[in-house]
């Protein structure tokens, strides 16, 4: 049986969450631990256009204006006229972009590692110089997004290389790093400061892949923003501290009813 493209489970106020970019991941693998949470609301979460079991065409312009496009169009297509938006990563970026554009649409948002400035580091070369492998699956795993090395299990590294060895999967990512620095950083800080929706930006403070003094900015530019910063974990957070990252966001959801 094929994987869908979309979760779509639960029934209350919609939650649409937005996975990053990185070799591999997918809806269910970026929030598997996340949506046993949202008890109470109906949780969206779609594989991105290039990734998981969504479609992976050749001559796509893949960044995220693709993506905008496809989360208002699921939004459109599902009768979601109001959203709360769960960005991780470039998934939060995605997020900040939906609610520069159509900011009536977002009731709140929870934006977890964004990037607001590019930056270099030995693990965003190691993500950019993957090739679909097992063993490349389990280094990337261990060196960009794990803190404690443990956390990385055989069964997830098999996943994960699957997925990024799925037909097109590869190219697609390829695509995706060489359209990035033409599409700019995302929204400039005045568009940012326009947005008066509530916010809970959270950030693990070993991240080496996005540095954790960009959710500090990015929460002073916020207006209503939260600012919750994770010791002993990075990147990989919302598996490392998921009960502590779930109560943040169960809290959050709870406070916008």
């Amino acid at each position: 049986m094929a994987e869908p493209t979309l979760i779509d489970v639960g029934q209350g106020p919609p939650v649409l969450l937005l996975h990053g970019t990185a070799p591999g991941t997918t809806a269910a693998a970026n929030f598997t631990r996340l949506l046993p949470a949202l008890t109470g609301y109906r949780a969206i979460a779609p594989d991105l256009i290039g990734f998981g079991a969504s479609p992976k065409p050749a001559d796509a312009n893949y960044g995220p204006a693709l993506w905008v496009d496809q989360a208002f169009t699921l939004l459109d297509d599902l009768g979601v006229a109001r959203v709360v938006l769960i960005g991780n990563s470039l998934g939060a970026r995605i997020a900040l972009t939906m609610a520069t554009t159509q900011p009536d649409r977002v009731r709140g948002m929870v934006l977890m590692s964004a990037r607001l400035h590019p930056s270099k580091s030995a693990a965003q070369d190691l993500i950019r110089a993957y090739r679909p492998d097992p063993a490349a699956m389990a280094n990337l795993l261990r060196e960009c997004f794990a803190t404690d090395p443990a956390t990385v299990t055989p069964e997830m590294v098999q996943e994960r290389y699957r997925a990024s060895a799925a037909p097109g999967a590869h190219d697609a990512i390829q695509a995706m790093f060489r359209a990035l620095p033409a599409a700019g950083p995302g929204p400039r800080p005045d568009q940012l400061r326009s947005l008066w929706m509530p916010a809970l930006v959270v950030s693990g403070r070993d991240d080496r892949i996005v540095p954790s003094a960009d959710a500090l900015e990015l929460a002073g530019l916020l207006p209503n923003a939260d600012l919750h910063v994770l010791a002993g974990t990075g990147h990989w957070f919302p598996l490392e501290r998921a009960d502590t990252f779930a109560a943040l966001v169960t809290d959050f959801l709870e406070r916008l009813a």
